[in-house]
């Protein structure tokens, strides 16, 4: 059967790629090319080329695979959850933006989770309690991620396993975890008042305030196959429980690359807060060619829709903020002198700083919402009821070699 192959100047503009990002996906095993005889140019298979825009297109219309982050967009898994598609955000069908205006956690668990309220009702931490008051004290004084990451192990050992054949107890043992993470940054004990609410007391928010922190919630509740959502869905393929998954994500998250990431923008602001020549200082860094966290997103090329809701918000709320203009100063900078916009990260530590929040609450903010979407994910794999278990492309020397 003959071969149709296409023009590296062909194969790059169907795909929307530079040529140097060609010569990655051929390093990858992704396209096939072979030389043209006498001439330095390559050529590529035609039909690599459309399975290759095929899979990035599906649920991917904004995203450009960058040549030194393996696999970005890849595996692709089917999913009902979450949508990404022409620079906005939809759970389940609806509007991110357009929820976090309305709707609470626990209203986008149960759409994430395709459930009613019976779960939330039901959940008894009350057995619980006094169990894990040993496991309190001990976690007092830690930050909000070290207290999660010591309570939930805790608690998992003293729950129902909610192994994935049953639906009812995985739902009950979501609202549970949830509910106990919660706990966990406060340092209060657990309870079924709206997280919003609970943060907004333990933090001292005011009430006209509050809704900052709901929105916030909802618009980290889930975002697809992002590393964490993925390390729990792929624990939760294994059969293990909900706590384990929620584990996985939490530990995932914790990287500096993901919700981490949080830290490094609040040690930017921290750094720039006082400076008397922003501008100049912003250059001094990209000259040096440090990297300036918290600005662009993959997947968001018009700008991150999460970022610029809640900045709207903090507009409405808080207008005469000194923070949220040092803040917007700062952005406003960035943008001109690199073309990115704020993502999640930097908007949610604005939100820390300008609400006065206690040290890694975006952190906390980003940790509490994601919970609601690592769930959904390890219930949508329970139904599913499939290994995920991915092959690798083995690059090391040939036996015998």
């Amino acid at each position: 059967m003959a071969v149709d192959w296409l023009s590296s100047g062909e194969a790059a503009r169907r795909l929307g790629v530079s040529a140097a990002t060609l010569y990655a996906y051929v390093s990858r095993g992704l396209l096939r090319s072979e030389a043209i005889d006498g001439r330095r140019e390559r050529r590529y298979r035609t039909d690599d080329v459309t399975r290759l825009k095929r899979r990035r297109d599906v649920g991917r219309k904004a995203e450009s695979i960058a040549t030194h982050a393996l696999d970005f967009g890849t595996p692709v898994l089917e999913s009902a959850l979450t949508l990404i598609e022409d620079n906005r955000l939809y759970y389940r069908g609806s509007d991110a933006a357009g929820l976090a205006r309305t709707a609470s956690l626990e209203d986008v668990a149960r759409l994430l989770w395709n459930c009613d309220a019976t779960p939330f009702a039901a959940s008894n931490l009350t057995p619980m309690t006094t169990a894990l008051r040993r496991a309190w004290l001990a976690a007092a004084t830690l930050s909000p991620v070290d207290r999660c990451l010591i309570l939930l192990p805790a608690a998992a050992a003293l729950d129902h396993p909610s192994w994935v054949e049953d639906r009812a107890p995985m739902l009950e043992t979501g609202v549970r975890v949830l509910r106990l993470l919660t706990a966990a940054v406060t340092a209060q004990p657990p309870s079924a008042l709206p997280i919003h609410d609970q943060l907004a007391a333990a933090w001292k928010v005011a009430p006209d305030r509050a809704h900052i922190l709901r929105a916030a919630l909802v618009l980290m509740a889930d975002h697809e196959f992002n590393a964490s959502a993925f390390a729990a869905r792929v624990v939760a393929s294994t059969g293990a429980n909900l706590y384990g998954a929620t584990l996985a994500g939490l530990a995932a998250l914790n990287g500096p690359r993901h919700g981490g990431l949080t830290r490094r923008v609040s040690a930017l602001l921290e750094e720039l807060r006082d400076t008397s020549d922003l501008d100049g200082d912003l250059a001094r860094l990209l000259r040096a060619r440090i990297y300036i966290p918290g600005f662009g997103h993959q997947l968001y090329p018009d700008g991150d829709i999460r970022a610029a809701t809640l900045f709207d918000l903090l507009c409405e709320a808080v207008p005469d903020s000194p923070e949220l203009a040092f803040t917007m100063h700062l952005a406003k900078t960035v943008e001109r002198l690199i073309g990115r916009k704020p993502n999640i990260d930097f908007s949610t530590v604005t939100v820390e700083r300008v609400l006065g929040l206690p040290r890694d609450s975006a952190l906390a903010l980003f940790l509490l919402g994601r919970t609601v979407g690592w769930i959904a994910h390890a219930l949508e794999q329970a139904a599913h009821g499939a290994l995920i278990r991915p092959r690798a492309r083995y690059t090391g020397p040939r036996p015998g070699s």
